[in-house]
């Protein structure tokens, strides 16, 4: 196409092999097609050049001059040839003589080799009355194209009539240039093919050398030597399918180029007869009977078939992955756009907007971003040796072992090699406990419930946007079973204390707020829970809790709620292993002999026998419906209606800091 090309070479006994670095396309040469060898220059270095039976040519440069005499004696022992060295004209003159040897042209000055040009690149040849202009395909690859080249050839009147001779020049470069031009007969057309990339409906007409694509506004032709790969996708959804071509040079469309064709087709869509436009001999002698007249069946398999005889590739299918949805595609977005990304047994394709093929000898390293708990989906980062990257986003959680193991298996470098998988104790010493549930976690839920915020909220409520109807008919569902005891009498305290000032003001609204604290009340009294002396010693911490209270800053993460670091920090309390919990445990078993220590002197001077009647503590609650305390700010305000509430049993009012040091009296009346 106009370069050379970088890559590999290998010379072996019953072919010649050649993969290029860029596109990683492999090209085999059988021995028996060659018919002879030289040794030729390619710009400043030593170079082979292959002839081929066909008329073809084949160059490849790069060799040094040490090198000729490996070449020949080579060549000479395991292909039965011998290596002809061409010497190139170095004159720099113009004039010589044009000769079509071939599929290639020559031009040679003193019988000596000037240049030779490659005819399946020539895209058009003009005849003038002593010119003929040769017009080549551009590639873009190239940061210098050859366009145009003239050949003029002066009259000479022994030679006879001049326009004969150039026309008969033009007729044997067009006879092997490749020009695509619709004049000859398609193989077979499809119509109004959904096309994804580039977008929009087109009846394709299949040539013996090329496509053409016809849409409503753009038009596509597409040589079949310029196909590198083809690939065959199922969709996840299971019912249709992506048939990808991988294009190089690119087809345009204005200033935008497309890289690969990526079609869909419905995995139902039955064709009952496609007729090929084409005889019993000639599907015989060209396709070696691959292809028949009248085919029938699936039409994806019919135009992947079609494909796999003409183009003459080998169709890329899925491989061995398999995703925790049950098909080979993982769902994922990039830059923005929605699409699915296929692991192959060589590389990455994601489909579709935009189509690209990673391959794995390309990649440097990969990279799970944003795999930790708090987050439902992943990023898959894919580093190149050349230094690009490609990020995929919003990956499900369940697809990262997958995708792990996978990438894991085909030995690529990932940066952080970690699994999800649950941390597997000896002995299975955990066998029936519930692990998923975080006590913290539950308890901290339960102090957002109660304050009327949902846990996985982050917004700031305000106090006076409490209903206490609606507190009233939740009732005590609204109790945690999962929070600590010395939590949930925190927790019933400030909620009591922010309520008191609007129980002083509004006294309508005082007896839901007492119906409140009755049944808050009584479900501790069913619980046998006391409430707190103040002079009683702090309890034991566990090691869990005083390792979330040293690594709280690291664990918290900008913008999580309470309930997210709680989640986040039970999590990494179950992966850490016995060692790392040994510190912990240690401190734990301290602050434990410390708490037995001062309960035993607490004990011993008389406290937790009973509630001391002092003005900064408690009054004790009873469960008795026909014996409850009432403070004496609850009689004052009730005194008008005294008569009826001795008809009915009352209980306790829970008492706040505001009114910590008012005195309590006990109520004996039935």
């Amino acid at each position: 196409m106009g370069k050379l090309d970088k890559g590999q070479l290998r010379l072996g006994t019953q072919n010649v092999l050649f993969k290029d670095t860029d596109t990683g396309k492999l090209q085999t040469i059988s021995i028996d097609d060659i018919e002879g060898v030289k040794w030729i220059h390619l710009a400043t270095k030593p170079g082979v050049k292959l002839i081929m039976k066909d008329g073809n040519i084949l160059r490849f440069g790069g060799f040094k001059d040490s090198d000729l005499q490996k070449v020949k004696t080579f060549v000479s022992s395991k292909w039965d040839m011998s290596v002809e060295e061409a010497p190139q004209c170095l004159k720099g003159w113009n004039y010589g003589k044009a000769a079509v040897r071939g599929q290639s042209l020559e031009f040679e000055v003193d019988d000596k080799p000037c240049f030779e040009i490659p005819l399946s690149n020539v895209s058009n040849c003009t005849a003038a009355k002593q010119e003929a202009t040769l017009e080549f395909h551009i590639n873009e690859d190239c940061p210098l194209s050859l366009i145009e080249m003239r050949f003029h050839m002066p009259q000479d009147p022994e030679a006879g009539d001049m326009e004969d001779r150039v026309e008969e020049f033009r007729q044997a470069v067009m006879q092997y240039a490749g020009v695509e031009v619709e004049g000859d007969q398609h193989i077979v057309q499809l119509d109004q093919i959904l096309c994804l990339t580039p977008r929009g409906r087109y009846d394709i007409k299949v040539f013996p050398t090329y496509l053409s694509f016809h849409g409503k506004t753009y038009d596509y032709k597409i040589p079949f030597k310029t196909v590198t790969r083809m690939f065959l996708l199922p969709h996840k959804d299971g019912r249709h399918m992506y048939f990808v071509l991988n294009i190089n040079p690119p087809i345009r469309q204005g200033q935008t180029r497309y890289p690969y064709v990526t079609l869909e087709f419905s995995k139902d869509e039955y064709i009952e007869q496609l007729d090929l436009l084409l005889t019993e001999e000639q599907l015989k002698e060209q396709y070696n009977g691959k292809l028949d007249t009248k085919m029938k069946g699936l039409l994806y398999e019919i135009v992947a078939k079609i494909f796999r005889v003409l183009v003459n590739l080998k169709i890329i299918v899925p491989g061995g992955f398999n995703g925790a949805s049950g098909t080979p595609a993982v769902t994922c977005t990039h830059k923005n756009q929605h699409g699915f990304l296929y692991p192959l047994e060589k590389g990455f394709i994601y489909v579709y907007k935009p189509p690209m093929y990673i391959r794995f000898e390309e990649i440097s390293n990969v990279h799970f971003a944003r795999s930790d708990v708090s987050t439902r989906t992943f990023d898959f980062e894919i580093l190149l040796k050349s230094g690009h990257s490609f990020v995929f986003n919003n990956m499900e959680k369940e697809e990262y072992n997958k995708l792990y193991d996978f990438v894991n298996a085909k030995g690529l470098i990932i940066r952080n090699a970690n699994r999800l998988d649950k941390p597997k104790y000896k002995e299975d010493v955990f066998a029936g406990s519930d692990d998923d549930i975080d006590p913290y976690k539950e308890g901290l839920k339960a102090e957002a419930r109660k304050k009327g915020v949902a846990a996985e909220s982050e917004s700031d409520s305000e106090d006076e946007d409490f209903d206490p109807e609606k507190a009233q008919k939740k009732g005590s569902s609204d109790e945690s079973d999962g929070s600590d005891e010395e939590d949930s009498d925190e927790m019933s305290e400030e909620a009591t204390s922010e309520s008191e000032p609007e129980t002083k003001k509004k006294k309508p609204e005082k007896k839901p707020k007492k119906e409140k604290s009755e049944k808050a009340g009584t479900s501790k009294t069913k619980k046998g829970k006391k409430d707190k002396d103040p002079n009683a010693p702090k309890r034991a911490t566990t090691a869990y809790m005083i390792w979330f209270n040293e690594n709280r800053t690291k664990i918290q993460k900008e913008g999580d709620s309470v309930a997210d670091t709680a989640r986040r920090a039970g999590k990494l309390w179950k992966e850490m292993g016995d060692a790392e919990k040994k510190p912990y445990d240690e401190k734990a078993k301290k602050d434990k002999e410390r708490y037995e220590r001062e309960m035993k002197d607490y004990k011993a001077s008389g406290g937790g026998s009973a509630a001391p009647s002092s003005s900064k503590s408690k009054s004790k609650v009873t469960s008795s419906p026909q014996k409850n305390a009432k403070s004496r700010e609850f009689i004052e305000e009730s005194d008008s209606s005294s008569e009826e509430e001795k008809e009915k049993p009352t209980t306790k009012k829970q008492k706040t800091p505001e009114s910590s040091e008012e005195s309590e009296e006990s109520d004996d009346s039935d």
